[in-house]
């Protein structure tokens, strides 16, 4: 699968056709095609095909929606990542890796990856973090390490293209489909309301789960043999409870 076909760029909140337009005419640099825009200002949209040069086809072919959740709901990426500035907080919610890890982990993956940048002044909302399946952090100066959208952008495309270019992975695999990954979340949900555990124990271990396969993006022949034994646990466990009206499941016995 070829970059145009498989990245997309995602710009939410764009406010500056400049770095609209750089960012187009970077991609075709590196090869990419999909430019996705997310509730841009509205002079983005009338002028940064002025700044595209050669790219601005891609401005006139960009697709745009008003939210982060309807763009993910109708292109149906394999993997989607969030890119931030700053440095990992210790918190589940922000998984962070490097741009080399991120090419790592998007090479074997044969659907689309969506690359979310935020805006140009407060970059991704924590609810727009929460949606996405891991955060690549591009490490900068401490003296200045704020960087510009555009140079953000042309940064991880360079990775991706390079890695692209150094040589072609044979067979790669076919990636769980979102269905096959939310039915695995509502089988381990099941699990947790069938076991009586802390529903803060149930959070913290369910913000784990998401992370860990978010992260690793796991083949549909993973993600079936995942949901197989979650299922398998769900209905031994409700076998067990029919069978001893005595059978009990203690708080005490969570994870602690």
């Amino acid at each position: 699968m070829d970059i145009g076909s498989k990245y997309y760029i995602v710009l939410i909140g764009p406010k500056y056709p400049v770095n609209v337009g750089i960012i187009a005419r970077t991609m075709l640099n590196f090869s990419f095609k999909k430019l996705v825009l997310i509730s841009p200002e509205e002079s983005v949209l009338k002028s940064s095909k002025l700044y595209a040069a050669r790219g601005a086809e891609i401005v006139e072919n960009q697709l745009v929606y008003s939210d982060l959740t309807e763009a993910l709901r109708e292109l149906k990426p394999a993997v989607s990542i969030g890119t931030s500035g700053k440095i990992a907080p210790k918190s589940l919610l922000r998984q962070y890796v490097s741009p080399r890890e991120m090419v790592r982990l998007c090479r074997p993956l044969d659907g689309k990856v969506l690359l979310v940048f935020g805006r140009e002044d407060i970059g991704l909302k924590k609810e727009e973090l929460s949606q996405l399946d891991y955060v690549v952090h591009i490490p900068s100066s401490n003296e200045y390490s704020v960087l510009n959208l555009a140079v953000s952008a042309s940064i991880l495309m360079y990775e991706i293209f390079i890695d692209h270019t150094g040589g072609r992975v044979k067979g790669l695999r076919r990636p769980a489909s979102r269905e096959i990954i939310d039915r695995i979340y509502v089988e381990a949900e099941e699990i947790f309301n069938s076991l009586s555990l802390p529903e803060v124990k149930k959070n913290v271990v369910m913000r784990s789960l998401k992370n860990i396969i978010g992260r690793s993006a796991p083949s549909a022949k993973e993600a079936g043999s995942i949901l197989w034994f979650f299922r398998k646990m769900r209905l031994r466990i409700g076998i067990l409870k029919k069978e001893s009206k005595d059978y009990v499941f203690k708080q005490s016995d969570s994870i602690s």
